[in-house]
Parts: structure tokens; C-alpha cells; sequence
């Protein structure tokens, strides 16, 4: 497979509100896009209608130019590895957490290896049952409760087991404060090599490693680029880039 992702006049309407409005891309086998816009633009309606929780109300979606809805969910699931904004552990063992695979099928070397590069094997490897400490304390007393950055990680972690072709990040680092967030984003990064990944953020600094930016507005693809090619445009993009710049900068000040 050449693992690249198309859509073809692709809208979702829900009710009376249209939140994708035909919009067509396609995103070419290892590069990264982003996605940015206000909240609203449709970023989210898109990432899940990619990754198939979603189906559009009209409209078509390829993987290698092949129409997804002549694929089954479980073939087309496994191409996907994906981290949303809200975190979600199970009261599980941290080890089940990470792999989501029946028992004894689990690969140990690879899962030490996923909480590694998501910088939580120290924390698991402190805790006395290890990997079979259970997440929460529904089941056991004894059970972990992960901070909202242990969390994310342990998302990380899951998302490195799968080893997917696609990677999709919608604003993982939203609970994040912005040095946590800055450390992510550099596991993100290493994370995707290799991949073909879609990346949504709110604060638009964080787009710059994308290959390309897809400004979103009203469901449309309203401006794309570079960070650099939008910036000297001074469009949506830019304003937006500029408007967050100078919050943060009236915050650290």
C-alpha cells in the first residue's frame, strides 16, 4: 500500500448544521498536515470521519485510492493509530492499557519498548507490580491514578504499540501546560517518522513541523501552505498566528 489518504467533496451535516461543506484534500503517503481554524471550523468532524467513527453524509474518502466504504471496520481500523484530545484509560492493567490485545498475544519487548518513547517507563518501572499495576482504583486499591501528563503519555504509548501506518493527533496536548506541552510535541514528532500523520492543534506554533497547514473555516479548506508560505500571506492564518503570539506574549509578560 502506498498508505495515502484522499477526500473527494467530502460534507457531514448534522441536522441543519453543515460542519464539512465539500471539502477535497489529499494527503500524500509520509507527509504531516495540520490542521488549524477556529473552534467550529470542522477539524474534528474530519479527523473522525477519517478515521471511521464518522460515516459523511455525502462525499468519498480513499485510502490508496480505494473507497473506504468497500472496506470492513476492522481492515480499515487497523490502519489507524489515533490520540484524541480526551483521554481515556480503562481500569485495566497498565500493560492492557497499552497493548488492547487478548491475553497472551501481547509483545512485552515492544510494549517496554512504546512506554519507553513515551517517557513512562520510569514511572511504570517504579511501581511495584510494574506493567500489572492496574490504571485507577475501580478494580484494586492498589491501582495507579496517572496525572493528566502521565495520561497523555500512556495515549502515546498505546498509539506507539499499534505501529500504524496513519497516525491522527486531535489536540492531544490540550490539558497540557506549555513546557509539558512542548516536551510532547517533541515525541509527536519523533512518533510520526516514517508515518503519514494528521495533527490538530489549537495553537497554531505547534503546526510548524507539518508539512503543510490546512486552514479550516465553515467546514471549507479556506487557506494552505507552509507555516512560512501562510505567514507571508497574511491571511486567516496569519492573523490568527498573530493574535495568539501577542496572548502569549501579555501572558508570560
Amino acid at each position: 500500500m502506498e498508505y495515502c489518504l484522499t477526500t473527494a467533496m467530502l460534507c457531514k451535516q448534522y441536522k441543519s448544521f453543515k460542519a464539512l461543506d465539500g471539502l477535497t484534500m489529499h494527503v500524500p503517503k509520509g507527509a504531516i498536515y495540520g490542521l488549524v481554524g477556529r473552534n467550529g471550523a470542522g477539524k474534528t468532524t474530519l479527523v473522525k470521519l477519517l478515521c471511521g467513527l464518522y460515516h459523511p453524509t455525502s462525499g468519498k474518502i480513499y485510502m490508496d485510492g480505494q473507497d473506504i466504504a468497500g472496506m470492513t471496520p476492522s481492515e480499515y481500523f487497523k490502519e489507524f493509530a489515533v490520540v484524541f484530545q480526551d483521554v481515556f484509560s480503562f481500569s485495566f492493567s497498565l500493560a492492557d492499557n497499552v497493548s488492547c490485545t487478548e491475553p497472551g498475544q501481547r509483545d512485552e519487548k515492544r510494549l517496554e519498548e512504546s512506554l519507553s518513547r513515551a517517557g513512562l517507563w520510569e514511572k511504570v518501572a517504579s511501581l511495584p507490580k510494574g506493567i500489572h499495576t492496574m490504571v485507577n482504583k475501580d478494580l484494586d486499591e492498589e491501582g495507579v491514578l496517572l496525572s493528566g501528563g502521565e495520561q497523555q503519555k500512556l495515549m502515546l504509548a498505546r498509539a506507539l504499540y499499534r505501529d500504524a501506518p496513519f497516525v491522527i493527533l486531535d489536540e492531544p496536548t490540550a490539558a497540557l501546560d506549555p513546557i509539558a506541552e512542548g516536551e510532547m510535541y517533541e515525541k509527536y514528532d519523533s512518533m510520526l517518522q516514517d508515518k503519514t500523520g494528521i495533527f490538530i492543534s489549537h495553537r497554531l506554533s505547534s503546526t510548524r513541523f507539518c508539512d503543510r497547514i490546512l486552514f479550516l473555516e465553515n467546514g471549507r479548506i479556506v487557506e494552505e501552505g507552509t507555516h512560512k508560505g501562510l505567514m507571508e500571506k497574511q491571511g486567516p492564518y496569519a492573523e490568527m498566528f498573530s493574535l495568539q503570539a501577542k496572548y502569549y506574549q501579555e501572558e508570560v509578560g
